[in-house]
């Protein structure tokens, strides 16, 4: 009776046929992960900052246009509240409409203030992971010499902006900071806060 004899040793062609397969596994797999709802908002948001980041213009130019994309894809009346800490409840009504206005611009010069990190080609996605109800997204944002920075995202369901951090420092914190710091330092005033926010350049 003859036995079947298996080979100790892949063959060169077989070798490479195995290698074909793993990568073409490995692609299919990155593919599947970079295709989460979070992820694509990333990549379209990103494209969309890098775009702005590279349209050139003076600082207050670049506020503008970050501003108008921030109110787009953040809730700057949410961020702009939760920044107040235990001071939100004393935010004045008659001064709420202002007091938006006013984050949002602030929050455009943190955009303006880090332009440099999003002056790239384009916006590639490293990983993301589930944190509760939002998805920390990290990016590396490419430079034409090679080059990378990177960028990392709290996204909120699968299509708006929580938070962004750059260089390691988280926006949100920052704007809590300041804003209960400047208001610890006036008793309360919102006035003095306001004036802080128009500066708009403090970063």
């Amino acid at each position: 009776m003859s036995s079947t004899r298996f080979p100790n040793r892949l063959t060169r062609r077989g070798f490479m046929g195995l290698s074909a397969l793993l990568l073409t596994t490995t692609l299919a797999g990155r593919e599947v992960l970079a295709a989460s709802p979070a992820e694509k908002y990333v990549t379209s948001v990103g494209t969309s900052v890098i775009k702005l980041a590279n349209s050139g213009g003076g600082k207050a130019a670049l506020r503008q246009r970050f501003s108008g994309l921030i109110n787009q894809h953040t809730n700057v009346r949410s961020v702009g509240l939760v920044a107040l800490g235990p001071y939100r409840k004393d935010l004045p009504p008659n001064m709420a409409g202002e007091f938006v206005k006013l984050v949002s611009f602030y929050m455009a010069a943190f955009f303006v203030y880090y332009v440099d990190e999003f002056q790239g080609s384009n916006i590639e996605i490293e990983s993301s992971a589930k944190q509760g109800n939002t998805t920390i997204v990290n990016s590396l944002v490419r430079f034409k010499n090679g080059s990378t920075s990177q960028v990392r995202w709290r996204i909120l369901g699968a299509g708006q902006i929580g938070d962004i951090n750059v260089r390691g420092v988280w926006l949100s914190l920052q704007l809590k900071k300041r804003f209960t710091d400047v208001l610890k330092r006036s008793k309360g005033d919102f006035n003095a806060l306001f004036d802080e926010l128009k500066s708009a350049e403090s970063w």
